[in-house]
């Protein structure tokens, strides 16, 4: 064989050797897309959401009867980065199903509002946070003396309501010593320990500040507690699936540019409830400070 045939072989046995590690290359990239979040939303162009109400993230307006909110506007803007015309689908969840509804695929992603807690996370995936807040409490006018402090509702002559689910009613369950009765509620309502309490089952009912503080404008016969001494502030993320990075990532980076933008306040502002986005420092009031 001359020099120029041996030329030509080696090129073309190189050529052969590069096409074919192009097609694998491809084939990966293809599989990765079916098997990927991200890359089955874009090629199917729809998403499946899940949610639950939490005003002023998630409602539900009462004229139409469609979703909206602060979370609802900043999804809907981010997932036009995606595509314009791309199609939500809605679930309904709970805090105490999400993320089994979640790892079983029924929905991609979780846009209801949640405590990011190591409990949860041992489970699912948290975004970057979105907001803080912490827990208090509501109770009748009449008794708010009775609970001007996390102590004195540690008490197991206190009846206290809470969600099953939630990171309060852990926290109550693990670091009240005295605290025997509970009542703990199911469901996607967050207000459910709240109307606990009008209704007279329970003296006092815990939940985060932002729900007390919407339920508290329609019902005037109760009263904010221990609002100067919140529990277990953290902040609320949305969640995905552990193994879902690619998705994560931009999830992350689609929050990031929400706030840096201020594109999440001027969604705050529409409905009048702030939110607070700076970390605050709270310590457990039955714990050494």
């Amino acid at each position: 064989m001359n020099r120029y045939a041996k030329f030509v072989f080696g090129l073309t046995l190189s050529l052969g050797f590069i096409f074919v590690g192009c097609n694998n290359s491809k084939d990966k990239v293809s599989s990765n897309k079916s098997t990927n979040t991200f890359g089955r939303i874009i090629e199917k162009n729809e998403i499946n959401v899940g949610y639950f109400i939490f005003e002023p993230t998630i409602m539900t307006n009462p004229d139409t009867g469609k979703l909206e909110g602060v979370f609802i506007d900043m999804f809907e803007e981010i997932t036009k980065s995606i595509n314009p015309t791309i199609k939500i689908n809605y679930l309904p969840t709970t805090l105490a199903t999400f993320h089994t509804e979640l790892n079983s695929k029924k929905f991609d992603i979780c846009i209801g509002a949640t405590f990011a807690t190591p409990k949860r996370s041992a489970v699912v995936t948290f975004s970057h946070p979105l907001f803080y807040c912490g827990y208090t409490g509501i109770t009748k006018k009449e008794n708010a003396e009775n609970y001007d402090s996390w102590e004195r509702v540690d008490n197991p002559d206190v009846k206290v309501a809470v969600l099953q689910g939630s990171a309060i009613s852990d926290l109550v369950r693990v670091e009240f010593e005295n605290q025997k009765n509970i009542v703990s509620y199911s469901g996607s309502d967050l207000t459910l320990p709240l109307a606990a309490v009008g209704s007279d089952q329970a003296d006092i009912g815990l939940m985060n500040q932002i729900t007390v503080f919407t339920y508290l404008r329609e019902h005037p016969q109760l009263v904010e507690v221990l609002g100067n001494d919140p529990l277990a502030t953290t902040y609320f993320s949305w969640s995905v699936r552990q193994d879902d990075l690619v998705w994560l990532n931009f999830i992350n980076t689609s929050i990031d540019y929400m706030i840096n933008s201020g594109k999440m306040y001027r969604f705050e502002k529409e409905y009048g409830v702030p939110l607070m986005h700076d970390k605050k420092e709270y310590f457990f009031p039955l714990t050494d400070k």
